[in-house]
Parts: structure tokens; sequence; C-alpha cells
């Protein structure tokens, strides 16, 4: 673990209100949060940077990291896939990676309308705006209130259909008005940047 390392006050906030704890757990849709002893825990493996701090994977096991840097108070969030070597910057911390989740969420092939049509994975519209009102109460206080009033905007949008090179669905926002949300309020200079996940070491990777 790097020796200046400390736990993000974003995540700090969501463990003291339980939201990381399996009674009280706060659903986002692709990060599966590590409880804050995990973390501590952790034991990177062999030529992985120690630099990077995983806090939470995606359902496919890949692992959203903190990139520890000692010139910011919140650590820039990453997703290392496991099948790479490098890390791609996701957000310039935590809270925004957390927005993003949620903007993603609601412009994606996540929904439907007919129910006779709808795929496992998918909700309702009446069940996607309980959970945008659950962000929107469990994220008060930690959160900025610039994103709680979207995510609140978001809960007086319909469905609307969506139509691009790679497929049809419906969702809150189209893909022209996510890359607007994600432009204005994400966007920063390392955003999509590689960065080192793993460094020389005996497995023969690069830094």
């Amino acid at each position: 673990m790097h020796k200046n390392y400390k736990i993000p006050s974003i995540y700090q906030k969501m463990n003291e209100r339980g939201y990381l704890n399996r009674e009280n757990y706060l659903w986002l849709n692709e990060m599966e949060w590590f409880p804050i002893d995990a973390i501590c825990k952790y034991e990177h493996e062999e030529g992985e940077s120690e630099a990077i701090i995983p806090f939470a994977m995606t359902g496919a096991g890949d692992k959203w990291v903190w990139v520890v840097n000692e010139e910011e108070k919140e650590y820039h969030v990453g997703l290392c896939e496991c099948a790479e070597w490098n890390g791609v910057y996701y957000a310039k911390n935590t809270e925004d990676a957390i927005f993003r989740q949620i903007i993603e969420y609601v412009s994606d092939s996540n929904f439907y309308i007919n129910k006779g049509t709808a795929e496992s994975y998918q909700v309702s519209e009446s069940e996607l705006m309980r959970q945008l009102e659950t962000w929107q109460t469990c994220f008060d206080g930690i959160l900025n209130k610039k994103y709680l009033g979207l995510i609140r905007r978001l809960r007086g949008l319909n469905l609307k259909y969506v139509k691009c090179q790679y497929g049809e669905w419906v969702a809150l926002l189209t893909l022209d008005e996510r890359e607007e949300l994600l432009n204005k309020y994400i966007k920063f200079d390392l955003l999509d940047e590689e960065f080192a996940w793993y460094v020389q070491g005996s497995n023969g990777a690069d830094q």
C-alpha cells in the first residue's frame, strides 16, 4: 500500500452511512464497493503498482481504482481491465466518478417500456425513478448540490427512443445529451488517458 495513501473523504462519508455494508448497501450499476477494511488489507499482485488502490469492481471483475497523487486531495479514478497492463482515467475524483456512473446508467439500454419485450437485466420507468430518488436522498451531503440538482432533473424526464449505429433502445438521455453533460461536468485533462497499472517486475510488465 502506498505510504501516503488516505481514504478519500467521499468514500469515508459513504462508509459512515453504512453504504458499503451488506445491510445498507448503496447500489451503483457498475461499481461494486469494497469495504474500507478490505481496501486497507488489499495485497497487490506481483508487478502491480502500489500507487493504484482498488476500491470497487465491475460485474466482469475489472477494478475501479484510486490513482494516488500526493498533489491532489481527492485521487483520480481509473478503470483497470483484467486483460490490460495499463489503466484508463475515468474521472477526476470519486464524486465525479459516481455522477458519471449515474449519467451512463440512465442513457444506456437498461430499461423497457413494454414488459413483454424486456430483457432480464432491464427495469421499468417507475423502478428507474425510484432508484434516482434513492440516489438523490442517499447522496445528499455527499455529492455537491449541482450534481444532486441534475439527478433531480433526471427524475422529471421520461424514457425516450434512442438510436445509433450500435442499436436502438429507450433511455432518459440520448447519447448526445449524455456527452454534453459529461463534457460539461466530468471532462478533465487526463480523461481517457492511460496510466501505469503494472510496473517493471519479474513478470516483465513495462512501467
